[in-house]
C-alpha cells in the first residue's frame, strides 16, 4: 500500500512539473512572441476584410491604391468585394460571362487590371463574354472552391477557369497562414477542407479572427509542430488527395450551374508539383506551351507574380483554347 501510494505521489508531482514546464513554454512564447511576432503586414489588408466564410475578402465598393515594393497599381472593387477595371463598375448578371477563381495570381497582385491576365482576355475583340474575376490573394484550391459557390449563381457563366499555382497544395493543408508566411499580420484564420471516410469534402474548421483563435489554441505547441514538422518534412503538410478533390468538386459545381470548367496550370518551370492534375479528367492549359524566351523571369520583384508581359501570354493561350473548342 506504501509503495502504491508513493507511486500515484511520485506520478502526481511529474504532472504538475510537466503542466508547470508547459505554462512556462506557452507564456515564454507570447511574451516573446514566438512562433507569430508581427514583423511586417501585407498590403492588402489595407482593402481586405474578415469574412467568416472565405476566411478573407476584399471590402465591397473599395478604391484605393495597393503597393508592391516601390510600385502603387490602382485597385478597385464592386459591391460583392469583386475586383474590377474602375470605380462605379457593375456586372451584368445576364451577360454570358467567364468566370475565373484563384489567388494572387488570378487577381493580379501588383498589376494594374488592364495588365492583369484576366483583364487582358476580356478586352480581345474575339472575346463575346464578359469576365468576372474572382481571384483573392493567398487563396488556396478551398477557398477558390468556397468563393464559386458563393458567386458562382448570380452570373450567367459559360466557362470557369481555375488558375493553380503550387502554392496552393500546402494551403489547402494549412488552417492558419501565418505558420507558413512568416512575420505577417494577416485578418484572421481560414477554412480548412478534409475528406471524411468516405472521400467526401467537408468543412474540418472555420475561419476565426485571431483575437478569438489565439485564446484557446496553443503557441507552443504551434511552434513544435512547424519546427519538428519542418525537420522531419510533414510540416507544411501537402494533402494532394484533398487538392484533387476540392478540383474536381470545382468542376461538378461548374457543370451544375451549366459552365464548362478548365485549369490553367500555372507554371514558371518544369517542376513536377502539379503532375497530379492530369489524373484528373479536366481540361488544362499549361502556362509552359510555347513559353516566350525568358519566361521564367517574367515577375514581379523577383517573385512568383507574373509581370504584364506574362499575363499576355497566358491570355493568349486562354484565346487558343477557347477557340479550338468553339467556344467563341
Amino acid at each position: 500500500m506504501k509503495i502504491q501510494n508513493n507511486l500515484l505521489h511520485t506520478l502526481l508531482i511529474n504532472i504538475i512539473l510537466l503542466i508547470a514546464v508547459f505554462i512556462i513554454g506557452e507564456v515564454t512564447c507570447r511574451v516573446i512572441g514566438i512562433p507569430y511576432n508581427v514583423k511586417w503586414i501585407p498590403d492588402q489588408n489595407a482593402f481586405g476584410q474578415f469574412d467568416p466564410e472565405l476566411g478573407w475578402s476584399y471590402i465591397p465598393n473599395k478604391s484605393t491604391m495597393s503597393r508592391t515594393g516601390d510600385y502603387e497599381k490602382p485597385v478597385h472593387f464592386e459591391e460583392n468585394g469583386i475586383r474590377v477595371p474602375y470605380p462605379d463598375f457593375s456586372f451584368d448578371k445576364l451577360k454570358p460571362s467567364v468566370v475565373f477563381i484563384g489567388g494572387s495570381i488570378t487577381m493580379g497582385h501588383g498589376l494594374s487590371y488592364e495588365d492583369t491576365f484576366v483583364g487582358k482576355f476580356g478586352e480581345f475583340k474575339e472575346v463575346p463574354y464578359q469576365v468576372v474575376n474572382l481571384g483573392v490573394q493567398g487563396y488556396g484550391s478551398d477557398q477558390a472552391l468556397l468563393a464559386l459557390k458563393k458567386q458562382l449563381p448570380k452570373f450567367n457563366a459559360k466557362v470557369v477557369v481555375y488558375t493553380f499555382f503550387e502554392h496552393h497544395i500546402r494551403r489547402n493543408g494549412n488552417y492558419d497562414r501565418r505558420q507558413i508566411v512568416s512575420g505577417a499580420r494577416f485578418l484572421g484564420t481560414k477554412p480548412l477542407l478534409a475528406l471524411n471516410t468516405e472521400n467526401e469534402l467537408y468543412l474540418a474548421k472555420k475561419p476565426l479572427l485571431y483575437n478569438d483563435y489565439d485564446y484557446f489554441h496553443s503557441w507552443l505547441f504551434d511552434l513544435y509542430k512547424i519546427k519538428i514538422g519542418g525537420m522531419l518534412g510533414t510540416f507544411p503538410p501537402m494533402p494532394i488527395d484533398l487538392t484533387k478533390s476540392i478540383i474536381l468538386e470545382m468542376k461538378k459545381f461548374s457543370k451544375e450551374n451549366g459552365a464548362r470548367f478548365l485549369v490553367l496550370d500555372w507554371r514558371w518551370n518544369r517542376d513536377k508539383s502539379s503532375e497530379f492534375l492530369n489524373d484528373l479528367d479536366i481540361d488544362i492549359v499549361d502556362t509552359l506551351e510555347n513559353a516566350p524566351d525568358g519566361w521564367e523571369k517574367m515577375v514581379i520583384l523577383n517573385g512568383v507574380h507574373p509581370t504584364a508581359e506574362a499575363s499576355d501570354h497566358a491570355a493568349q493561350l486562354l484565346l487558343k483554347y477557347f477557340q479550338n473548342n468553339n467556344l467563341l
